[in-house]
């Protein structure tokens, strides 16, 4: 006969004596919201609430290189459960063990409150080859519908075809944590105990036909982790759960939040959200000739000549100072450059003329009070591509020599005024995040960068870029704005971590708009962006900067307490 041993809370805790490991006891832990977990040899085998099974089939460890690009040989075998047994500990906790062909993983269980935390030791008995990926699965959701909330789904292929690239934190997998849930019950689930490590949390449809897929009220979870377990080494990997009748988003991840904070803490950057003025000097490898060697627009953007200069101060400061701007940021500073590249990597080497020009435009910026920024592009470097031609590469951020290169390229700027930078092609990936947090480290908290691309991740060390499209092409429908990075993702990055900045220009309006949409700097404070204002559209757009900045921030270029 099977035997049980159940914890019901908050009812009298049952204390259990340690017994051997055995293949056919089971531990159920009743949650204080009477939800039901069931841990069996087969590992965490059912979860049961309100008089239905809401999962139920295993949890077990397997080999996961075959799912990634490029990982691993796959020579370790960890296929089909050979052996498995399972010990209760505890009213709270036990501990099952799974023998695989290559690989022996021990799990341990533990429950609190509304939670499950998943301990797995990964034991590599190979006596040669490593295990690059580690993945989990065997537990199938079947909520009452087709489940909403935040769940990555990709077919197996996807993974195939691009790599562990895709995990988190980078430009797929934007968020670590996961959360679904239909009308009566939540899950949400968290990486744990990952330190710099990529991971990757997803919701499977339970049938990939072309009618199926979201109508299905199924999802079979999966978790993989990427990082080695070497031959005859062991790894623990680590995993949450939280299910739970409330339902909000922000409850199911705040175990996601924790593990978030602990791993990579808090902004380390003093934020300041008043308005920031662009423009592009640059025009194109069309424009070079002998009376513009570098390829600049003309007017104001002509930084190459001392007129051009002057007028760029005159174009900038005025309209910043009027309503209360924090300074302004260009693309483009070197001019274009005949070896292509556009917004280049070498961003601190400027042309004789605009060198010599430069301490004059930020003498006059620092006269007013105003911060002075420029176009990075941190994670790449230039390299001879043919005779006349470079191409872009990659560098490491693992090597101390490119990690010298890059901090030298901003320091050179930072000495020549910069402390603002948009950072071109960058924020998004695994190896941006660790740059990130080596750079931050050097730059101190007073300077701003502005990632092109986000993950959660990188918000700890640097602001976000974005741009924002309105559409007011339907004149039968009120216009609307919609945020590239996603007002949904923006709301999570700020919720993980309090005190980050995203920035966002208006970039495209379609349709002509009506006397009843939103201005679009009221769209972008209301949301808790930062407004980016290309210098043409100063005029029209002054008198809203000047009144939405008073009601939305303080004196310090910080947001005002929400009243809602």
């Amino acid at each position: 006969m099977c035997k049980t041993f159940s914890r019901s809370v908050p009812l009298v805790l049952v204390v259990l004596a340690a017994g051997s490991a055995r293949a056919d006891e089971q531990l159920v832990y009743r949650t204080p919201r009477g939800v039901e977990f069931t841990v069996t040899a087969d590992g965490l085998a059912s979860i049961r609430f309100g008089g239905r099974e809401l999962a139920k089939g295993s949890w077990s460890a397997f080999n996961a290189e075959h799912w990634f690009k490029d990982c691993g040989s796959g020579k370790v075998k960890a296929g089909k459960v050979q052996d498995k047994t399972v010990r209760v500990l505890g009213a709270a906790r036990a501990r099952v063990r799974h023998v695989h062909e290559d690989v022996v993983c021990t799990a341990e269980y533990a429950f609190a409150g509304e939670d499950v935390t998943i301990d797995a030791r990964i034991e590599n008995n190979h006596p040669d080859e490593p295990i690059e990926a580690v993945g989990f699965r065997g537990l199938t959701f079947t909520f009452a519908r087709p489940p909403q909330g935040l769940m990555y789904v990709q077919h197996i292929s996807y993974f195939r075809a691009h790599g562990v690239g895709l995990c988190h934190p980078g430009h797929w997998a934007r968020i670590g944590g996961s959360w679904a849930a239909d009308e009566s019950i939540g899950v949400g689930t968290t990486p744990r105990r990952t330190g710099l490590a990529g991971t990757l949390t997803l919701w499977d449809y339970a049938g990939w036909g072309a009618n199926q897929r979201a109508k299905l009220p199924s999802r079979r979870l999966l978790y993989f982790a990427i990082g080695q377990v070497p031959p005859r080494g062991a790894r623990t990997v680590s995993f949450g759960l939280r299910v739970s009748p409330n339902r909000d988003w922000k409850h199911l991840l705040g175990p996601y939040r924790e593990h978030f904070r602990k791993t990579f803490g808090p902004v380390r950057y003093k934020a300041d959200h008043r308005w920031i003025a662009t423009d592009y000097l640059n025009h194109s490898q069309r424009a070079i000739g002998p009376g513009n060697p570098y390829g600049f627009h003309g007017g104001h953007r002509r930084i190459d000549t001392p007129a051009g200069a002057k007028k760029f101060c005159d174009a900038m400061i005025p309209g910043l100072k009027a309503a209360n701007g924090q300074g302004a940021i260009v693309w483009g500073q070197g001019g274009d450059e005949r070896r292509g590249g556009m917004y280049r990597p070498d961003f601190d080497v400027l042309p004789p003329e605009v060198e010599a020009n430069w301490p004059a435009i930020a003498k006059a910026f620092g006269d007013a009070g105003l911060k002075l920024g420029v176009t990075a592009r941190p994670r790449h470097m230039c390299v001879r591509k043919t005779w006349t031609r470079d191409r872009i590469i990659n560098i490491n951020p693992d090597d101390p020599g490119h990690r010298a290169m890059i901090w030298t390229r901003f320091k050179t700027m930072v000495d020549k005024g910069c402390t603002l930078f948009y950072l071109d092609s960058f924020g998004s990936s695994f190896e941006d995040v660790k740059l990130m947090r080596f750079l931050r480290a050097r730059l101190g908290p007073d300077v701003l960068t502005y990632c092109e691309h986000q993950c959660d991740a990188i918000f700890p060390y640097s602001g976000g870029y974005s741009e924002c499209t309105l559409d007011a092409s339907d004149p039968k429908r009120k216009g609307a704005y919609r945020i590239w990075s996603g007002l949904a993702n923006w709301e999570v990055y700020r919720w993980l971590t309090p005190g980050a900045q995203l920035a966002s220009r208006l970039y495209q309006v379609k349709g002509k708009p009506g006397p009843d949409t939103e201005p679009a700097d009221r769209f972008f404070m209301r949301h808790r962006v930062t407004p980016l204002v290309f210098v043409n559209a100063y005029k029209a757009r002054l008198g809203d900067l000047k009144r939405y900045g008073a009601e939305y921030l303080d004196a310090r270029g910080l947001w005002k307490p929400r009243e809602d």
